[in-house]
């Protein structure tokens, strides 16, 4: 968990120097990984850099993904302005209206008979 926000940059999706999370050996399911801050958070934007080890290992990047934030006891869907890219080698940013929470959620779909992961996610306002 601490590999999603260690502040370690990629240079590619592959890159075998720094840590990562995945979802290993999950494979063309439907994963998430959280956020929880201690107190409410304005955020409008938020940054994935996705795992893909093409040509050495079973992890690619994901189907699909949706980004949730928490209002209350519910999850409740960010509305993006940006849409939610999957890119490998480079920074999927996400835009939204600023919103408070006190926890986000990034939900993949995972690509049929592939895992997946992150190399880093960060968030801004």
């Amino acid at each position: 968990m601490d590999a999603l926000s260690d502040g370690q940059l990629p240079q590619k999706s592959n890159d075998g120097d720094i840590r990562r999370f995945t979802w290993w050996d999950r494979r063309g399911t439907v994963e998430w990984v959280q956020y929880d801050f201690d107190k409410p958070l304005k955020v409008s934007a938020i940054e994935v850099y996705w795992f893909d080890d093409t040509g050495r290992g079973q992890c690619r990047v994901p189907k699909s993904w949706r980004l949730l934030h928490r209002a209350g006891d519910a999850w409740k869907p960010v509305e993006s302005t940006t849409g939610f890219g999957t890119k490998p080698d480079g920074w999927n940013r996400v835009t939204f209206p600023s919103l408070q929470t006190t926890a986000l959620r990034i939900e993949v779909q995972l690509q049929p008979e592939f895992s997946g992961g992150i190399l880093e996610w960060r968030i801004s306002d």
